[in-house]
């Protein structure tokens, strides 16, 4: 059986700061499948070094019998337009990943094309519908009907949720086999932008928000929606998995250790929600390691516990996100001012440790007042040298965010959105912004971004964007100048 997993490439400049991405989860389903299946036939097409048309042209060539396909807000067209090809190619099409889990019950009413869509993890649910496949193709849609975390259609041809929400443990799961990615041309992109052979990976699952649950292995569908409404969130946030799940911490040093020794990787992305610092034993591994860390976790006792696991050479990527307070109440963030920024980035740069800090601007309440505060601190720590990149988003109103479920409280809004599986991006930003940003415009947030720009001086330091159209990002006219850093 040949099978061909695409992470499409993206209509708008939504991962541009990808320099070192992989699709994970793509990876770690294949690897699943893989194992279990051993003579199955396997692709990987990666939307962050290939074309849209380049993946069309695999695609046509390859005929997988099975396609999935794991598409962002900012790629989901592509992935449609993909799905579609594929379906033509008489392929059995599965769609997968957060913004799908979202908006599984639109996509699946408005694309005939789409089989069914994998809702939070999709391990043993694909694993199980690989082997239902060809009982799919002679009885119909029923057989899916105890797949685990798959939603079809019923023999109505309905939208259909799956019976049950299965959620593996770590240990479950198997280290990705990442001999299945194009390492060569992703290697020439991270060497490129000056970043050697960098990989992501990740030590564990979830965000630490939504971690006070005491999971089980399978939920019904309805317990597990329920569950997910008492979760705690940033209001940006569309990810709505429950729980955090991290991996013991001899499983991440082997895992780092076979990246180096196997694929001669030496920048390590771990893109764990939050670095778990309960780990202390080194990892035996010299090289770059880029760590997510809260603020308020940036302490001199935390980074002597992260220098000792990792080594001296670190990079903290830090969610500022803002500084008023006003704001960060709005976000659901831990209180924070423009002193307390600036002395953690202080007391990295006392300690050697590059800072990658991000911003995002036209949040709920969100004031030109609160937004210069914001910025203001940007241009402030980018006076120090080991800031070393900045990236500032407008708000990205995602599918399954508190921001996006109250913009579809509003009537006119609910018509609007309820059963739409294409969102937009600067639609959908305009819209909320009149509803919950009254005193700003998507058009004052990206000339303000452009005017901090040209008062960023700092020639070490990254200017990035994210979440822009190609016409607002030439506007603002980003600084990658990668390989300084």
């Amino acid at each position: 059986m040949k099978v061909l997993f695409i992470y499409p490439s993206n209509k708008y400049s939504n991962t541009n700061t990808s320099t070192y991405s992989l699709p994970l989860g793509l990876g770690s389903i294949a690897t699943y499948s893989k194992q279990k299946i051993s003579e199955l036939e396997i692709k990987i097409l990666d939307g962050s070094i290939m074309s849209h048309e380049e993946q069309k042209e695999i695609l046509a060539n390859f005929k997988p019998d099975v396609t999935a396909i794991s598409p962002t807000i900012c790629s989901h067209e592509n992935g449609l337009k993909l799905g579609e090809q594929a379906k033509n190619l008489n392929s059995t099409v599965f769609l997968g990943g957060v913004n799908s889990t979202n908006l599984w019950y639109s996509i699946l009413k408005n694309n005939e094309f789409i089989d069914g869509v994998f809702l939070y993890d999709g391990e043993e649910g694909f694993f199980q519908t690989l082997n239902r496949i060809s009982e799919y193709r002679l009885f119909g849609s029923e057989v899916f009907n105890a797949v685990r975390n798959l939603a079809h259609r019923d023999k109505y041809n309905n939208p259909t949720a799956p019976e049950h929400i299965y959620i593996p443990r770590i240990s479950d799961i198997p280290n990705i086999d990442y001999s299945l990615f194009d390492l060569e041309t992703h290697f020439k992109k991270t060497n490129s932008k000056g970043f050697g052979n960098a990989v992501a990976y990740y030590a564990g699952k979830g965000c630490m928000k939504r971690g006070k649950v005491n999971l089980k292995r399978n939920y019904s569908f309805k317990d597990y929606q329920e569950l997910i409404k008492t979760m705690n969130t940033c209001t940006f946030c569309g990810r709505n998995e429950v729980g955090f799940r991290t991996m013991k911490e001899n499983r991440e040093a082997e895992i780092i250790k076979e990246l180096n020794k196997k694929y001669g990787v030496t920048w390590f992305f771990n893109v764990q929600d939050t670095v778990n610092l309960q780990n202390k034993t080194p990892i035996g591994v010299e090289g770059t390691y880029r760590l997510f860390i809260g603020l308020k976790s940036v302490t001199q006792k935390n980074i002597d516990t992260l220098k000792n696991r990792y080594g001296e050479n670190l990079i903290f990527q830090v969610g500022i996100e803002t500084v008023s307070p006003e704001m960060r109440r709005v976000f659901g963030k831990k209180a924070t001012d423009q002193k307390d920024v600036s002395e953690k980035t202080e007391l990295m740069y006392k300690n050697n440790i590059q800072l990658h800090a991000s911003f995002v601007l036209g949040g709920r309440g969100e004031t030109p007042k609160s937004m210069k505060q914001t910025l203001d601190t940007a241009i402030k720590i980018s006076k120090y040298q080991n800031t070393t990149w900045i990236l500032v988003s407008p708000q990205l109103i995602l599918p399954g965010s508190p921001d996006y479920n109250a913009l579809l409280q509003m009537p006119l809004m609910h018509n609007k959105y309820y059963q739409k599986d294409y969102i937009d991006i600067t639609e959908i930003s305009n819209d909320f912004m009149r509803y919950f940003v009254p005193n700003l415009t998507r058009k004052e947030i990206i000339n303000t971004i452009k005017e901090t720009f040209s008062k960023i001086n700092n020639p070490n330091t990254i200017l990035d964007i994210k979440g822009v159209t190609a016409e607002e990002e030439i506007y603002i006219k980003p600084r990658r100048i990668y390989t300084s850093v």
